[in-house]
């Protein structure tokens, strides 16, 4: 069995993990190049998400990669086609639809501890509530 030296959470856009990015996080492990081409290529076909990944760095320099769904609140932000959440009532009110926040839910259902998709949904829900974010 091999030892593993670190196991770290790395976001990067889908397809877009370069070493000049990440260099800082992965440089001292001597994988950066190698890492980025290989997440590039599994997230090749989520080009437009954020990817978070479980990365295990071993002793001899090898790597696992496990690719997880895109954050709650990046989902949301992309539905509302915004940058950020809503931080002051002075902004205009951002808008998603029930069907975007079910679409959401339904994604999410794997990482999500819920036994439902109405439980989902519901957690779903609160975070667009504390984002400032309206359900239509």
């Amino acid at each position: 069995m091999k030892k593993v030296t670190r196991v770290m959470k790395i976001m990067a856009m889908g397809g877009a993990a370069t070493p000049a990015k990440l260099g800082q996080k992965l440089g001292p492990y001597g994988i950066g190049a190698k890492f980025c081409t290989e997440f590039n290529a599994k997230t090749a076909d989520r080009k437009e998400d954020l990817v978070p990944c479980i990365l295990t760095i071993y002793e001899d320099k090898s790597f696992d990669i496990v690719l997880k769904t895109s954050p709650v609140t990046f989902l949301l932000k992309k539905a509302a086609k915004v940058e950020k959440g809503n931080s002051s009532i002075k902004d205009a009110p951002i808008h998603v639809t029930k069907d975007d926040i079910k679409k959401i839910a339904e994604y999410k259902m794997p990482e999500l501890n819920v036994s439902s998709l109405e439980a989902a949904i519901t957690c779903i829900e609160g975070t667009a509530k504390s984002m400032g974010i309206v359900i239509d």
